[in-house]
């Protein structure tokens, strides 16, 4: 009998393993994807963190890493070495996102840049930025 006994809980226990799990998968089945919704991104995260690169690589002196954030035509018509030639070395120092208001696909964003100049070590300007998506993918449009 007591043989029995551990047979009956293993197979409750299996048993109702089984059950929450489908429960489990039907609760995603339920939730319009589950796993594959959470992954989607907003557009304003994504453009945040596009821009927080970009200004990344301007800071480290990376001017090709950060021309291919510019925008196919912008690159089409600007070569890397113009790209390089505008910027001569910034004295920047950080970038951060202030703000970012996207519609449909276009951004701006607001970020807060620090720089030295001359004798003062640290003064901070804001700049506006305008970001499109294109194919699927977002590009950073610079002022003409």
């Amino acid at each position: 009998m007591k043989n029995g006994c551990v047979e009956w809980i293993h197979e409750l226990q299996k048993g109702a393993a089984a059950f929450i799990l489908s429960m489990g998968m039907m609760g995603c089945a339920g939730s319009g994807g589950g796993l594959a919704q959470s992954v989607q991104v907003e557009p304003q995260k994504m453009v945040a963190d596009l821009a927080t690169a970009r200004w990344g690589a301007l800071i480290k002196g990376d001017f090709a890493k950060a021309y291919n954030y510019l925008s196919p035509g912008t690159r089409e018509v600007m070569s890397l070495d113009v790209y390089k030639a505008k910027f001569r070395g910034g004295n920047w120092k950080a970038a951060n996102v202030d703000s970012v208001s996207c519609e449909q696909d276009q951004c701006k964003v607001l970020m807060a840049i620090e720089y030295g100049y001359r004798d003062i070590k640290s003064l901070e300007t804001r700049l506006d930025e305008k970001w499109m998506r294109q194919d699927g993918k977002w590009w950073y449009v610079p002022r003409r």
